[in-house]
C-alpha cells in the first residue's frame, strides 16, 4: 500500500511543481525535478517520472519536453494564458463592488493560477475610488437575489433609498414590486432594467438604492425586452430620448468626440472642423457634455435640439470661422 501512496504523491507533486515553476520560458530538466522532489520526501527514478508524465498528459495536464540545452519539463497549454489572466485581474482590480480585504485575495488567488515567474508581471496597481455610499456585500446580495429571479422568471420586491444628510439611508417610498428584466451596466454603476407591476412599465433602478430585497414567487410580468437597447447609445438609458443628432465641432475635440460616440462615428472634415451624426439620448448628460465644450461644438440637426442648444447657451448658426476659435 505505501508504495502505491507514494506513487500517487509523486505524480500530484509533479503536477503540482510543473503548473507553479514552469512555462515555455523556465522547463525543469529531470534532475531538478528529482530535487524538487526529494524536498518533500519522495524519491523518484527516470523511468517513474516518465510514467508520471504520461499519466498527466492522459488527464489532460498539456505537459510538454524540449530537449537540448536548457531544456527539461514545463506546462504549455494552461486554462488561462497569461494575457487572459491579466485581463480578469485587471478587471477585478478596477471593479469597485469588492471589499478591499476580499479583493487583494481574490487578486492573490488569480496570480496563484500563472507559474511564478509570471506572478509579480500580473500584479498591476490601479487606484480604485470607491464613490458609493452603499457597502459592496450589500450591493453584491441584491445582484445576487436580481439573478435568481431572472433565472426563475419570479418577481422581486424592495424599498427604494435614498440618503439623507446624515448618510443614513432612508425610505423613499413604499414597497415596490417589479419583474426583473435584465441587469446594465454603465457608467461604473449597475441598474436594473424592470417591469414595474403598479405603473405597468419598464423602468430603470440602481441595486445600490434597493433595500430589503425578497424574492416574492410570483410570476414574471411585462413583455420580453432587450436589455442591450438600453445601453446601444451614450448618454443615458432612456430609449424615449434617443435622437439622431448632428454636431459640428472644432478639430480639437476629435479624440473627445471618438470616447463618446465610438469608433464607429463618422468625421467628416470640414475647413478647421469636421461634422459627425449619431444616435444619442438627448437628455442632462447629453446637454451637459455639450455644454463643458462651449464654442467648440454646436449641435445643427435637428433643427429642434439646434433651437434648444441656441436658446439655452446663446450660440448660434455663424459661420466655422467666427463660431469656433483657432486651434
Amino acid at each position: 500500500m505505501g508504495k502505491h501512496t507514494d506513487q500517487r504523491d509523486r505524480t500530484l507533486l509533479l503536477a503540482r511543481i510543473l503548473q507553479e515553476e514552469t512555462d515555455d520560458k523556465h522547463p525543469l530538466p529531470l534532475a531538478d525535478l528529482v530535487t524538487r522532489l526529494a524536498r518533500y520526501g519522495v524519491a523518484a527514478e527516470r523511468k517513474s517520472i516518465y510514467r508520471d508524465m504520461a499519466a498527466l498528459r492522459k488527464h489532460g495536464l498539456d505537459v510538454t519536453f524540449r530537449a537540448g540545452a536548457g531544456g527539461g519539463w514545463y506546462v504549455g497549454r494552461r486554462d488561462f494564458s497569461s494575457g487572459e489572466l491579466r485581463a480578469i485581474i485587471d478587471a477585478v482590480s478596477v471593479y469597485r463592488w469588492l471589499p478591499e480585504e476580499q479583493r487583494k485575495a481574490l487578486l492573490d488567488k488569480l496570480a496563484a493560477l500563472a507559474p511564478r515567474q509570471q506572478r509579480e508581471g500580473l500584479r498591476r496597481p490601479v487606484a480604485v475610488r470607491h464613490r458609493s455610499a452603499a457597502h459592496p456585500d450589500e450591493v453584491r446580495t441584491v445582484i445576487d437575489r436580481i439573478h435568481a429571479a431572472l433565472q426563475s422568471r419570479k418577481a422581486i420586491s424592495f424599498v427604494p433609498v435614498v440618503y439623507d444628510r446624515d448618510k443614513c439611508r432612508v425610505a423613499a417610498g413604499p414597497r415596490r414590486v417589479v419583474t426583473p428584466k435584465g441587469l446594465i451596466w454603465s457608467g461604473e454603476d449597475y441598474h436594473l432594467l424592470a417591469w414595474d407591476h403598479r405603473d405597468r412599465t419598464l423602468r430603470i433602478y440602481r441595486p445600490d438604492r434597493m433595500d430589503e430585497v425578497v424574492n416574492t414567487g410570483m410570476p414574471a410580468q411585462g413583455p420580453e425586452t432587450d436589455a442591450g437597447l438600453w445601453t446601444s447609445v451614450p448618454f443615458g438609458l432612456e430609449p424615449a430620448r434617443r435622437e439622431r443628432i448632428r454636431l459640428r465641432c472644432c478639430k480639437s475635440l476629435a479624440g473627445e468626440v471618438l470616447d463618446q460616440l465610438g469608433e464607429e462615428a463618422v468625421l467628416v472634415p470640414e475647413g478647421e472642423n469636421f461634422t459627425v451624426t449619431a444616435d444619442v439620448v438627448v437628455g442632462p448628460r447629453f446637454w451637459g457634455w455639450m455644454a463643458a465644450h462651449g464654442d467648440r461644438a454646436a449641435v445643427i440637426a435637428p433643427s429642434w435640439a439646434a433651437k434648444v442648444w441656441q436658446e439655452r447657451y446663446g450660440l448660434g448658426q455663424a459661420p466655422l470661422q467666427a463660431q469656433f476659435k483657432a486651434v
